[in-house]
């Protein structure tokens, strides 16, 4: 094959691999931008609700260790929830959070907890009917209904 025609052709492939990467460097960006909207969104959400003039703030002991931190605003109709030091569970397992009304508890989600025991913090809409929020014990990928007792059931402030 003549130098030339070699060239020629490395010259291609060095254009298509530089076109692959300016692309797959697009979409990260685009990914990464987005991800920080929704972060700041969030935090936002997370604002208003600590910062409401209604927002109460509840700690309650959990049964097997550790501690739920519940801060509510009823006139926003937003509800943030975090723990902390709650004991490891086994894969099989997972903390799920419970809004409970007159219908009975309803599945508000499991905790995602960080390396350091301390779970993300939860963003809820609480119904104006909800009374309480409770924390089980659940297989792994949640459950419609509570499987075992509440480790931690605390009383929401009415409006």
């Amino acid at each position: 094959m003549p130098l030339r025609r070699r060239r020629t052709r490395v010259a291609a492939v060095l254009v298509a691999v530089s076109a692959a990467a300016a692309a797959v460097s697009g979409v990260v960006a685009y990914d990464a931008r987005r991800d920080l909207g929704e972060l700041s969104t969030r935090n936002e959400e997370l604002v208003s609700v600590l910062a409401a003039p209604d927002a109460r703030t509840m700690r309650e002991e959990v049964t097997t260790g550790g501690t739920a931190t519940v801060v509510i605003s009823r006139e926003l109709g937003r509800m943030v929830f975090t723990s902390s030091g709650l004991a490891d569970l086994p894969a099989t397992k997972g903390y799920e959070l419970w809004l409970m009304g007159p219908d009975g508890p309803r599945a508000a989600g499991l905790l995602d907890r960080r390396q350091d025991g301390v779970s993300h913090p939860m963003m809820l809409t609480p119904q104006d009917r909800d009374g309480r929020v409770a924390l089980t014990v659940e297989p792994a990928g949640g459950s419609e209904r509570p499987t075992t007792q509440p480790i931690m059931l605390a009383e929401l402030p009415e409006a």
